[in-house]
Formats: C-alpha cells, sequence, structure tokens
C-alpha cells in the first residue's frame, strides 16, 4: 500500500499551525520561569482555635537558576515565610500589630542525592528525593500561627497578610556579598492578604 503526500499548497491547517505555536509558547514560558525563579502565594485562610489565629496557605516556590546552582554546590538556602496582622483604621494610618516569620533551610546533599527540609525553630528534618518534591512540602503550610490575640473586638477589622522570601542574608558571608550586588538570589512574592473570620 502507498501512501501519497500532497506537495501543492501548504498541507497543515491554521488550526495545526496555531496549536503549535501555542505549545512552543508555552514550552518557552516555562523555561523562562525556571530560569528567573518565582514564588507566589496562591490562597490562605486563617481560622481561631482557643486563642490563637492559625493559617493554612498553599504557595509556589519555584528557583532561579543561580539559586538552583548554589544548591547544587553545597549551599544551604533559606526561605522565609513572613506574616504580619494589620489593625484597619478608619481615621488614622493601619496599625501592625503583630509581625514574624516561619524559616525553613534547603539543603542537597550530593552523596546521597537527596534533599534536605529543616524548619529552623523546632529543627525538624524531612527528606526528599527531588527538589520538586521538596519545594511542593515546603509550599503547603499548615497550622501557621499567626497571632496569640483572639481580636476579639472584631476580627473583620484586621488584616492578615503573607508572603515567602529567599533570605539571601543567611547566605555564606562571600556570597550574600556578591548576591547583594548582584541581586541574583532575589526572590519574593507578593503580600497575600486577606480578611479572617470566625
Amino acid at each position: 500500500m502507498s501512501v501519497r503526500f500532497s506537495t501543492h499548497g501548504n498541507s497543515r491547517s491554521p488550526r495545526f499551525r496555531q496549536a503549535a505555536v501555542l505549545l512552543l509558547l508555552g514550552v518557552w514560558l516555562q523555561a523562562s520561569e525556571a530560569a528567573e525563579g518565582r514564588f507566589e502565594v496562591i490562597n490562605a485562610t486563617a481560622r481561631l482555635e482557643g486563642d490563637v489565629w492559625l493559617a493554612d496557605a498553599r504557595v509556589d516556590l519555584v528557583l532561579n537558576d543561580d539559586a538552583l546552582q548554589a544548591l547544587k554546590n553545597g549551599v544551604t538556602l533559606r526561605i522565609a515565610f513572613q506574616h504580619e496582622v494589620v489593625r484597619q483604621r478608619r481615621f488614622w494610618a493601619n496599625e501592625v500589630i503583630s509581625t514574624g516569620q516561619l524559616e525553613y533551610e534547603v539543603e542537597y546533599l550530593s552523596v546521597s542525592q537527596r534533599y534536605l527540609v529543616r524548619n529552623v525553630a523546632d529543627q525538624t528534618v524531612n527528606s526528599y528525593a527531588t527538589l520538586f518534591s521538596a519545594l511542593r512540602y515546603l509550599g503547603q503550610l499548615r497550622d501557621f500561627r499567626m497571632i496569640d490575640d483572639r481580636l476579639s473586638d472584631d476580627p473583620s477589622r484586621y488584616e492578615f497578610a503573607l508572603r515567602a522570601v529567599l533570605d539571601w542574608q543567611k547566605l555564606p558571608g562571600p556570597l550574600a556579598m556578591l548576591t547583594f550586588w548582584r541581586g541574583d538570589f532575589s526572590l519574593e512574592s507578593d503580600w497575600f492578604r486577606w480578611t479572617p473570620k470566625k
């Protein structure tokens, strides 16, 4: 059985060409994002348990090429989740009544080819086979302590905020100085803000 191919005109439809262009654009955007890196708080909610406001959040964490290279070369990276609670006032400037941050360290072990994620506060460590798994774990925040206060007068008068930051100031001295001047490790999300509800 023989198969004939037309040699007259363009055998590919405009829809096919459009789909191919969109596919190539998607691949280019993914490659560009991986090169530049991106931190983004996708969603966050808070709930009152006893006298403590706890938050859950989902954060996308994508390291840029410079951070990836440093990690592969044995540099421990520190990622901080910074938060604040703001009292909104009608006739005066809003007042920040609480700030804090939860810090994690990400380390690559070349011998075992594993990625370690360490909670700086309590020193608990989790091990992962891939960086994707490690960052996905980091990006799923659960029971994140926002403030030890019931905000009993009216929670709707308050605003909670959360962001993720790659803390270059915690890098080794020479690398931190180089990063300060070049800005290669500058990765931080926008503040994600929301109003708590009882």
